[in-house]
């Protein structure tokens, strides 16, 4: 394939039989092949006026010629035949006319024929963004197949696979009225094709102030997605082909449909209205959502009703929303998808209690889908028990990158971090969650990462999903790649990599919009400064690359790395600081005055970064960053606040304190007050350099001395002088050289400064080692904290075994059985992890495990794990506490668990003095241990949001 070929005379065979959609569609790879080449292909509906390399496409039963190609031994039709979403992809040598080889792209139905020419682009390099963010394809002057290459795709591994456009105010609904003039098939012709090139098949239109059905104008949206083969559906709330906003327009005191959402009361105008919207609807290819909400997605029925009220509502409202896609649909109900997501307070409505059946076994959705959810924070809620999965209608998952609601909204831009996504929705496909998967993307912008792996997910489980254990940095490999490899080397393109596993671990601990001031400790293991560090190496790197982009590659950089990655660690940044400036401050330090500075700095960066991604590409994606981000005080943007920043006056005299880092120790040296200081960092024997910070608290010229008699401790700086202007702080470095020590364990730095001196006192003293096994970790600090991938040994029960996540979590990995289905007896078959530790003291302890924050996956509301010290009695601990709400934002430990996206719960043993062990059984689906940190009850290691830094332990290197 080249310019001569693609010139020479026609270059697709466009058969009259073909569906318009997949003509369409040729047209928009025939613009990625003029992008690649630079010559625009041409069409011809007869064989004698194609070039002499062409590209025949068609559709099973809609392509004479290919059936002629197959009769012929050229082709085999029926390898693909009665599959669904399949294609051949083939070269043939073909004898009769100009043509002498062929491209030959075979779909079993429409969407197959599409996929496989956008399968073509994927081979000539074109992104799948290339319409959508502007990605452009490396130039080439010829690509060749090899005569007989021949692909045949497999079946997706999950049927529907899509995406809900939600909460498009103000961002998607600026960008389509700005664009497009509304919510238009003009809107959405590049919505579909956003989703076809990236094999979903699937959409929930916007739905808040959108009519799907009217917007196009009229059916125009409907019939173009028809015509496309994208299937549509509607949010949880909007049955029978009717979005929620349209009763809203329509109902009224002298409406056929009533003035009343409520089926018990307008039975005849709501029956109606959902009638009228199968009659004009149902002609199109849709996953029918049956069920009912309350208006605006809402509870159903007011308090008054009781619980068996509710479910008998349900039950009425199936069974005539069956009766009524039997009339005006297809009288076979099997035939027509139908799907009732079990959101909300459906989901116990299915269910019920002791007292009340629920709708589970109901013969009324026995061809139904049953949707599950997560909680709306990316946890999924029940799953199917191996009995449920027998269910006809299959199973499908709502499942949120974006969500309007407490304990606090995410909307802005992406914070999904792709570990976390592929296990979760590798479980739920684990749990026969199969045949129905939508993600609210909310604007669908800066989500097209996290989206395109959700789809690959559920398009090719096999390559991606549960035996593709920790391949999340392998696909975001081939990620950058498929965008990026046309305009960045392979050293750039590791950068990209880098930044987008790097802003999303850290958008992923703690969300934009949930962040604020008092989330991590300003001081406590130096949590804020290790962050800080991280995050200005990503900015850096991400500023690097943008000043290479050239006007052609800006527009996709932009807007799939610089952008979300940029806005993500500003704004992260911004809120440490003001953390550091509120602890400053607090201490009348006049650092407080130069974070407030920089803190300003970041709020102005926010404000440039949302006007060039508005700008940017001749304003393509204006509107698009239009959402409130910063300093949430409610579940939603109201009342939302800036940092309010701290500034201090100076102290009338020359005044400096001394601060160890990593802890709140400080003194300014009165021999009045505290003046003695601790240094414990060196009794880590891995641990080789320590410090402590000066700080002025006046802007007057303050002199500073330390002293240190002993030789094996190094200090970075023995004098100066701080001014609070020019030079607010000096942090001195202290570093150990222990073949001088000569048997000394102990010694002091002293600092003379304005208001005394303060001593640092560095105890230096080893722990005992000899004897211990590697991976024992000792108590240094009055406390053991352990990364959970750090076992001392581990035992798998058969084939079910703990296994590493890389990555996941909120520190460096978590640990997970698999097969992830499986529950177990602790002390029987289940699997465990043993962790060996040492601690100075014999007595009570804590063992404190943190956790995703995973819910049941069953009603019983239990999520166990088994717990055993020293061989002693097995304890079965359930982490859920008693109570606890799924999903319900004034619940305040659940509540916290999403936001800070981490379950901690702990457990009192008995530890010896000297060496004990732990060993953590696997009891219930869902369990995934992050950490351990042991201390003695009652006294809890310092406040910290990511928990203490990990002990030292024997062989560390």
């Amino acid at each position: 394939m080249n310019r001569q070929s693609i010139m020479e005379g026609a270059f697709f065979l466009e058969e009259k039989a073909a569906f318009s959609g997949v003509r369409k569609i040729a047209g928009k790879v025939a613009k990625d092949i003029e992008l690649v080449f630079g010559v625009r292909p041409t069409s011809a509906e007869e064989m004698d006026q194609l070039s002499s390399s062409a590209v025949i496409y068609g559709t099973i039963g809609r392509s004479p010629v290919l059936e002629n190609l197959s009769q012929q031994g050229l082709i085999d039709l029926e390898e693909i035949r009665g599959k669904n979403e399949v294609y051949l992809f083939q070269t043939i040598e073909f004898p009769g006319n100009e043509a002498k080889q062929a491209l030959v792209i075979a779909g079993s139905d429409k969407r197959g024929t599409i996929y496989g020419l956008f399968h073509l682009s994927e081979v000539l390099g074109v992104s799948p963004y290339v319409d959508w963010c502007d990605v452009l394809p490396r130039h080439r002057d010829e690509f060749v197949l090899e005569t007989g290459y021949k692909y045949v795709s497999k079946q997706p591994s999950v049927r529907y696979r899509g995406f809900f456009i939600n909460d498009e105010w103000p961002a998607f609904g600026t960008w389509c009225h700005k664009h497009f003039g509304g919510f238009n098939a003009q809107a959405y012709d590049h919505v579909f094709e956003l989703l076809l090139r990236l094999k979903g098949n699937y959409l929930w239109p916007a739905m808040w102030s959108a009519r799907f059905h009217d917007d196009g104008p009229g059916l125009a949206n409907s019939e173009l997605a028809d015509e496309y083969g994208v299937v549509m559906g509607a949010s949880h709330h909007e049955p029978c082909l009717r979005q929620g906003e349209e009763y809203k327009y329509l109902r009224g005191k002298d409406s056929i449909y009533g003035d009343a959402w409520n089926f018990r009361t307008n039975e005849e105008g709501i029956t109606r209205f959902w009638a009228d919207g199968l009659k004009r609807s149902g002609k199109f290819e849709n996953v029918i959502t049956v069920g009912m909400r309350g208006e605006a997605d809402t509870a159903i029925m007011g308090k008054g009703a009781t619980f068996a009220d509710n479910i008998t509502l349900l039950r009425d409202v199936i069974r005539t929303q069956n009766r009524l896609i039997k009339e005006h649909v297809n009288p076979d109900l099997e035939q027509v998808p139908r799907m009732l997501a079990l959101y909300k307070e459906v989901e116990p409505f299915f269910y019920g209690d002791e007292q009340t059946p629920g709708l589970i076994g109901s013969e009324d959705l026995e061809d139904v889908i049953l949707m599950l959810c997560d909680d709306n924070f990316g946890n999924l809620r029940t799953l199917p028990t191996e009995e449920m999965r027998a269910h006809k209608g299959g199973y499908g998952m709502y499942y949120h990158f974006d969500y309007h609601g407490g304990p606090i909204s995410f909307e802005w831009i992406n914070s999904s971090y792709l570990p976390k996504i592929w296990e979760q929705m590798s479980t739920a496909y684990d749990f026969g969650v199969r045949d129905l998967w939508v993600v609210n993307v909310g604007d669908i912008c800066t989500q097209e990462f996290p989206l395109a792996y959700f789809l690959d997910l559920a398009y090719d489980f096999d390559q991606w999903g549960t035996s593709a254990i920790n391949k999340t940095h392998e696909y975001t490999q081939l990620w950058v790649d498929k965008q990026f490899e046309a305009v960045c080397d392979e050293k750039d393109r590791e950068k990209i990599h880098r930044i987008l596993d790097g802003y999303t671990k850290i958008a992923h601990n703690r969300r934009p919009e949930a962040m604020n001031a008092d989330v991590y400790h300003p001081v406590h293991y130096q949590e804020t400064d290790r962050l800080l560090a991280e995050i200005e190496k990503l900015m850096d790197e991400t500023k690097e690359l943008y000043a290479k982009m050239d006007d052609e590659a800006m527009p996709g950089f932009f807007s799939l790395v610089y952008y979300p990655a940029m806005g993500n660690l500003n704004l992260q940044k911004m809120q440490l600081l003001t953390g550091k400036n509120h602890y400053a401050a607090k201490l009348n330090l006049m650092e407080a005055n130069h974070l407030a500075e920089q803190i300003r700095a970041c709020m102005q960066r926010d404000r440039e970064l949302v006007e060039e991604y508005h700008t940017i590409d001749n304003g393509k994606w204006y509107g698009m960053g239009l959402s409130e981000h910063i300093g949430f005080t409610k579940w939603n943007e109201d009342e939302c606040k800036y940092p309010v920043l701290m500034q201090v006056m100076p102290a009338g005299k020359p005044r400096l304190m001394v601060s160890v880092d990593g802890t709140d120790q400080h003194s300014e040296g009165s021999s009045w007050h505290v003046n003695k200081l601790y240094m414990r960092d060196f009794k880590r024997p891995d641990m080789t350099e320590a410090s402590f910070t000066i700080s002025s608290v006046s802007d007057l010229d303050a002199p500073y001395e330390i002293t240190c008699e002993v030789p094996w401790l190094i200090c970075s700086s023995y004098n100066g002088m701080l001014d609070g202007k020019t030079k607010a702080s000096e942090r001195i470095k202290v570093q150990i050289d222990r073949s001088k020590m000569n048997q000394e364990t102990e010694a002091s730095i002293v600092v003379k400064i304005p208001s005394g001196t303060c001593t640092i006192i560095v105890d230096a003293k080893q722990p005992e080692q000899s004897g211990l096994p590697e991976k024992t970790f000792v108590d240094t600090h009055g406390y053991v904290a352990i990364e959970a991938e750090h076992y001392y040994a581990k035992s798998d029960s058969g084939l079910a075994g703990f296994q590493v996540i890389d990555g996941y979590g909120k520190t460096i990995s978590g640990m997970k059985v698999f097969p992830t289905t499986q529950y177990f007896t602790a002390g029987q078959d289940a699997p465990y992890l043993e962790y060996q530790f040492v601690v100075h003291e014999a007595g009570a302890y804590e063992v404190e495990l943190y956790m995703q924050p995973s819910n049941p996956v069953t009603t019983d509301n239990t999520l166990s794990y088994g717990i055993q010290v020293n061989d002693g009695k097995i304890d079965v601990m359930n982490t859920i506490p008693k109570g606890l709400k799924v999903g319900k934002e004034s619940n305040l430990e659940w509540a916290a668990s999403v936001l800070d996206n981490i379950r901690c719960h702990s457990s009192e043993v008995i530890c010896n003095s000297g060496l004990n062990q732990v060993k953590i059984f696997a009891v219930s689906p869902g369990f995934v241990l992050e950490k351990l940190v042991i201390y003695p009850a009652g006294k809890k290691p310092a406040e910290s949001y990511l928990g203490p830094t990990e002990s030292y332990y024997i062989g560390k290197k």
